[in-house]
């Protein structure tokens, strides 16, 4: 199905209330944000390597301010192998939550190896969960996280609270036998190697997690928001193309809608905050000329989308790389934090301006995919009221 493009734009970095900043250098890949309850807002950020690297660690930096200034990057969980791709939330009694993958498929010169040899249970990723009762100071002691789901298992995105303090954790496993007889044979999760979502539930604060629901095979990294009494959108990155598509739920996440699509290919993957008005908004990594991160916004729960693209960040490889690169960059998240005078929103990605490797230098001794060098996160802070009202004024009613 071809993807329409908005017919209007939006640059939010042109509102007079926006601003933004550097929040980590040489690190932060995959932020994840979530808001304390003491209004502090905490990132969740891949530190100690590039992309790829056995010496990954995930770092939190804090903002007290809007964002508009960040901590020194603390250390949260840094074991002997690569600690990786966070899902990160907060619960109904303000403990954040941090789920992770700890990933041990690199070979004896400390290349990665491809998920493939994952899948053939030469290597595992186990997933670990620690949580912070003091808005991210300090942190447990990481536990597995003890969801009995086999092979390569990684969590990614946000964890979100349903009505009745029921957590929701994203994650997305890779299609085996073990699995296909976990889940029963009358559910078709495609070819071995094709990997599939699924949330695991917690009711006790994220200490235990289970009870897993299926969402969509062939899909990987997935957003969910909360969007009414056990209503929840999701939006999931194809293991294909990588676009992005939405699917929805109205029982509390245990059945879902067939997957629509949202975005053109490598336009992933997604991340989803609510606004005051109740509307959506889907932020992405778009990977494509021009390189830069883009938003859509849905009045209706993510059924149709405004006819309006929204924009977070000028042409990250420069406004003459218009050649296709190689790419790094994305994995945007935002949080809104709500007080007498309005919302403030802030938005957080990172990307690599100086990564210029072909894919077939991807080895650890010379590939800067694996060096934490030149990466950056950029925490964009804008109004929240300044933002719908501007949506308002330049894009007409309605979805596309």
């Amino acid at each position: 199905m071809a993807i329409r493009k908005p017919e209007y734009l939006l640059d939010v970095r042109a509102l007079h209330g926006t601003r933004e900043v550097i929040a980590y250098k040489d690190g932060g890949l995959f932020p994840v944000l979530a808001l304390a309850n003491d209004g502090t807002i905490v990132a969740v950020l891949r530190g100690g390597a590039g992309h790829l690297g056995i010496e990954g660690r995930l770092d939190v930096v804090r903002s007290r301010d809007d964002g508009m200034t960040w901590t020194a990057p603390n250390v949260v969980v840094d074991s002997e192998v690569d600690d990786r791709n966070p899902a990160f939330g907060v619960s109904h009694q303000g403990t954040l939550i941090l789920a992770y993958a700890r990933c041990t498929n690199y070979d004896s010169d400390q290349n990665w190896v491809r998920e493939d040899r994952v899948v053939g249970e030469d290597f595992a990723w186990e997933m670990m969960v620690t949580r912070s009762f003091d808005a991210g100071l300090t942190w447990e002691k990481p536990v597995p996280l003890g969801a009995d789901l086999p092979g390569a298992v990684s969590p990614f995105g946000k964890i979100v609270p349903l009505e009745d303090h029921t957590l929701l954790l994203p994650i997305y496993c890779y299609a085996n036998e073990a699995l296909r007889t976990l889940v029963g044979r009358s559910v078709d999760l495609g070819p071995t190697g094709n990997s599939c979502v699924f949330v695991l539930r917690s009711r006790d604060d994220g200490g235990t997690w289970g009870d897993a629901s299926l969402l969509a095979p062939g899909m990987n990294e997935t957003a969910l928001a909360v969007t009414g009494a056990s209503k929840v959108l999701a939006v999931m990155r194809d293991d294909g193309a990588a676009a992005l598509h939405a699917t929805r739920s109205r029982d509390g996440g245990y059945t879902w809608s067939p997957p629509e699509p949202i975005t053109a290919d490598r336009e992933h993957p997604a991340d989803l905050v609510l606004l005051h008005d109740g509307s959506v908004m889907l932020v992405y990594g778009n990977r494509n000329p021009p390189y830069r991160i883009e938003g859509l916004v849905s009045r209706d729960g993510g059924s149709s989308w405004v006819d309006c693209m929204l924009t977070f960040s000028g042409h990250l490889y420069g406004y003459a790389g218009d050649a296709s690169r190689r790419t790094d960059l994305g994995y945007p998240s935002s949080v809104v934090r709500r007080g007498p005078g309005g919302g403030r929103g802030v938005t957080m990605y990172y990307y690599n301006p100086s990564l210029r490797e072909p894919r077939g230098q991807d080895q650890a001794h010379r590939g800067s995919i694996y060096r934490p060098a030149d990466y950056y996160a950029i925490a964009v802070s804008w109004d929240e009221i300044e933002l719908t009202k501007a949506l308002e004024r330049e894009c007409p009613r309605g979805g596309s």
